[in-house]
């Protein structure tokens, strides 16, 4: 409800659009399967840890989609980059959302030339969300596509 109090209409939209894309995907069921499959594996070596990595990486990428859904029913990825903003930041004070979009698109183009350590440290940590910069930096490689561009010229047919 804070984030909600944050936010204009247009970004609880989005906010919601997010949601309605774990429910549409049907994350929760996949998850809880995936949690299912997995425990008993856990404690076997390799395959354990192999395992729980693979839900972990789709975890990060239900995330990426939902944050797809957001846009879609946005159409603007200042509107969702806004929202991520006062989620990350939690407060509505003092929020550039272009300064944001521009610190993440060039964090991103950092860490392709950055030393291979320090990208394994980035891509290693253990999160149930990507990271706020990588998700928007995604969001707005997304937005700039050909696969964008055909999803909403397709649904304005409708």
């Amino acid at each position: 409800s804070a984030l909600v109090d944050r936010c204009p209409a247009p970004e609880i939209k989005a906010i919601i659009g997010h949601e309605l894309g774990h429910i549409k995907c049907e994350h929760s069921l996949y998850l809880t399967l995936g949690g299912f499959a997995t425990t008993p594996l856990r404690g076997m070596p390799f395959v354990g840890a192999q395992m729980e990595s693979l839900l972990d990486q789709w975890r990060l990428s239900a995330e990426y989609s939902c944050d797809r859904a957001a846009m879609l029913v946005a159409q603007d990825v200042s509107v969702v980059a806004g929202a991520m903003l006062k989620l990350f930041a939690g407060t509505k004070k003092a929020t550039n959302t272009k300064a944001f979009i521009d610190q993440c698109l060039e964090y991103d183009e950092l860490l392709k030339s950055a030393n291979p350590l320090v990208r394994a440290s980035v891509s290693m940590q253990q999160r149930t969300h990507p990271l706020p910069v990588k998700r928007v930096a995604q969001l707005e490689k997304w937005a700039k596509s050909k696969d964008y561009e055909n999803i909403v010229k397709s649904s304005a047919t409708y």
